[in-house]
């Protein structure tokens, strides 16, 4: 591992001790202080690729991110809690419409976000429909 980011990694708050998997670093905590996170990626230069959400049992979405520093692949994986959590789009202006998205699909309500408006999901569905739960539907 790369000496010039390892060290601040394994300091942010609410941080656990990276894995190589396939190549690529990953970072799993549940407490993991994602604004944090978000400035010191930005210091060290890296470009944040993508977000991912995936609904969890019990109501929750874990949050993916995805960020490229040179060759270099270093993920994070936290989760929500009460299906909120903090909005890098302060920190991040390229998280705006992927935390949008995330809210679309999986109704994430991203604390802090400048404005966390519909983006993707058409006007007939629920927000969240990709939790996996079906919409309430009318008997006849």
């Amino acid at each position: 591992m790369n000496a010039e980011w390892q060290a601040p990694l394994a300091g942010l708050p609410g941080a656990t001790p990276l894995e190589q998997q396939h190549g690529e670093w990953w970072m799993s905590s549940s407490e993991l202080d994602v604004q944090a996170m978000a400035q010191l990626m930005a210091m060290l230069g890296a470009r944040l690729s993508t977000m991912t959400g995936v609904a969890e049992p019990g109501g929750e979405t874990a949050i993916l991110y995805h960020y490229s520093l040179g060759p270099t692949s270093i993920n994070f994986k936290t989760r929500t809690r009460e299906n909120r959590l903090v909005s890098i789009t302060p920190v991040t202006r390229a998280a705006n419409w992927i935390e949008r998205e995330i809210h679309d699909l999986f109704a994430v309500e991203f604390v802090g976000h400048p404005r966390l408006a519909r983006l993707i999901r058409p006007e007939t569905l629920p927000p969240g429909f990709f939790r996996g739960e079906p919409p309430a539907t009318a008997q006849p």
